[in-house]
């Protein structure tokens, strides 16, 4: 019979047909279709509907009677409702009320084109955090006495030190008091009444051996000199009286350097000094400390190093070695003398002075101790042998290795006792009652400390101290500012390749106005310097009188072969001494 009912507007039906035949034992078999549900199917088994579910089962293409169905029945089966591909809509014919008011969209990639978003925020400049960070790295640097230090992306160049700089990519870089100016090497003009001075490699030194006082000026102002000042040694202890017991050894003369690793007492070599241009420097030489007879030996003078605008450097005379029962104390000194002999007890030894020499030894009452040398204490007494002068120290401020402040050697007792030697470096041996020998002065200009005299005819008198020496010594030539720089950093290496990157700079006018991009250019490698590209500076503000925050952010470095070997350059231009001097005091360039 004909379809009754509205017309049908989607869909999709379909005769299903069946792969085996009625047995009267069968129950399964197969259809042509697979269907998802027992209620698409009507099944008509010899002209009668059968019952979903209770009549036949479905599941996929598997159709299930109840129970089998006779051999030579019939069978129409009609399969409704399957799904129906309804095709892709066209374009613009979805509108937004056919759509659900939420969309889930985790799991979907959405691409839209950029014409079609409208922004809603606007693009974040950071160049002013950029540069913010570099400053409070600069800050940082100097807080803690940092020259270089790394940031991610980022590095952070204090001229404290010459640590973050190529100096054979660099050309014309001097570093003044925390920071680079471009230079050229001059002569400068010295008047000086130094005893004697010479040449080693790229120096000059100047010597002062008479005592007294003497001189030195330049007509241009030079930084790190070095100097060796050596006070003049103390005299030993001497005696007069029969009792054959020695008398302490004088102790050397104060030992201050700059020079090398260590200086006097055991204490670090001392910073480089200064001199201005046309100021007169005095140079002291102490003499060696005298015999007193029948006394604690005399004291050495103090040498020094003196003028307008810089810290005197003082080095103390040595102390004197201890004489016999009133007077068996050494004396406090540079270095101090070595204890003398008394009647009822030991003598003292006399002090040294901090980060310039040792004390003297002590005395057990058999006999005299050595006096205190620049790098060791004087030897104690043994049984009626003096005691041994302590060593001084080698200093070589002008090319050859020569020791300096020895301590005296005590005498010897006269019951077969041996006197004391004198310390390295000038320190005079102590008087020996057999065979006959006296005692030894300490070596002019090492400030070493005299021997101890005994008492004996011809040995009871003591010897006088050595006398000092003040030596300084300073590049032959000099670099005056005034000529055009190259300043180039060494490498830090990158996470990953950069494209772009920044640079924050402190500058200073010290002399003229620098013309931005002009007389003063910088520039950014990520290929250790083999390529750069230089970026266009602007001003950014101050940070003191004639000084500068120049800066440029998103410098395009893509162009250059691939690396991540970061590196800046930094050139100034038309520099003119007085009139055009562009120093640079710090540098950060950052990249990503």
């Amino acid at each position: 019979m004909p379809y009754v009912g509205r017309s049908l507007n989607t869909g999709e039906f379909k005769v299903i047909t069946l792969s085996e035949s009625f047995d009267g034992s069968r129950v399964d078999f197969t259809m042509s279709e697979s269907v998802g549900n027992v209620n698409q199917l009507i099944v008509i088994l010899s002209g009668v509907v059968q019952h979903w579910t209770d009549a036949f089962t479905v599941s996929n293409t598997t159709l299930t009677f109840s129970s089998a169905p006779a051999s030579g029945e019939t069978i129409k089966i009609l399969k409704l409702g399957d799904t129906n591909d309804i095709g892709v809509p066209s374009d613009s014919s979805v509108t937004a009320d056919k759509l659900a008011s939420t969309l889930n969209l985790s799991s979907k990639t959405l691409t839209l084109p950029a014409a079609s978003v409208t922004a809603h925020v606007t693009s974040y400049d950071d160049n002013k955090l950029q540069s913010n960070i570099a400053l409070l790295g600069f800050k940082t640097a100097v807080n803690g006495s940092l020259a270089k230090y790394n940031l991610q992306d980022q590095i952070i160049d204090e001229f404290t030190d010459a640590t973050g700089i190529d100096a054979s990519a660099s050309t014309g870089e001097m570093l003044e008091t925390g920071g680079y100016l471009g230079a050229t090497p001059v002569t400068p003009t010295i008047s000086h009444d130094a005893d004697s001075t010479g040449v080693d490699g790229d120096y000059t030194w100047y010597k002062w051996t008479g005592t007294g006082a003497g001189t030195f000026s330049t007509n241009t102002a030079q930084s790190d000199i070095d100097f060796l000042v050596v006070a003049g040694g103390g005299a030993g202890g001497d005696a007069s009286d029969s009792s054959g017991y020695g008398r302490g050894g004088g102790g050397a003369g104060g030992l201050r350097t700059s020079y090398g690793s260590t200086s006097g007492g055991g204490a670090s070599a001392e910073s480089k000094i200064s001199f201005s241009a046309s100021t007169t420097y005095t140079m002291t030489v102490g003499a060696g400390g005298a015999v007193d007879l029948d006394n604690r030996g005399g004291a050495g003078g103090d040498s020094s190093i003196s003028g307008s605008g810089l810290t005197t450097i003082t080095s103390i005379g040595g102390g004197g070695g201890g004489g016999y029962s009133a007077d068996p104390t050494g004396g406090d000194g540079g270095s101090g003398g070595g204890a003398g002999y008394n009647t009822a007890s030991g003598g003292a030894a006399g002090d040294g002075t901090a980060s310039q020499g040792y004390a003297g030894g002590t005395s057990d009452n058999s006999t005299g101790a050595g006096g205190g040398g620049a790098s060791a204490v004087g030897g104690n007494n043994s049984t009626y042998d003096g005691g041994k002068g302590g060593d001084g120290l080698s200093v070589s401020i002008t090319g050859s290795a020569v020791t300096y402040a020895g301590g005296g050697g005590a005498g010897g007792n006269t019951n077969t006792g041996t006197a004391g030697d004198g310390g390295a470096g000038g320190g005079g041996h102590g008087a020996i009652y057999t065979p006959s020998t006296a005692a030894v002065a300490g070596t002019a200009n090492t400030g070493g400390g005299g021997g101890g005299s005994l008492w004996a005819a011809a040995t009871h008198t003591s010897a006088a101290g050595g006398s000092g020496v003040v030596i300084i010594r300073r590049k032959t030539t000099v670099d005056a500012a005034g000529a055009d720089l190259v300043l180039q950093s060494n490498d830090t290496t990158a996470m990953s390749v950069p494209t772009t990157a920044d640079m924050v700079m402190l500058m200073e006018n010290q002399a003229g106005t620098a013309t931005l991009n002009t007389d003063i250019k910088g520039w950014i490698s990520r290929d250790s310097g083999a390529n750069f590209t230089q970026g266009t500076l602007v001003d950014e503000g101050t940070w003191g009188t004639n000084k500068k925050i120049l800066a440029f952010h998103d410098l395009d470095i893509s162009g250059q072969p691939s690396g991540t070997s970061m590196c800046y350059k930094i050139t100034t231009h038309n520099q003119s001494a007085s009139s055009k001097e562009t120093k640079i005091h710090a540098t950060s360039i950052g990249w990503k």
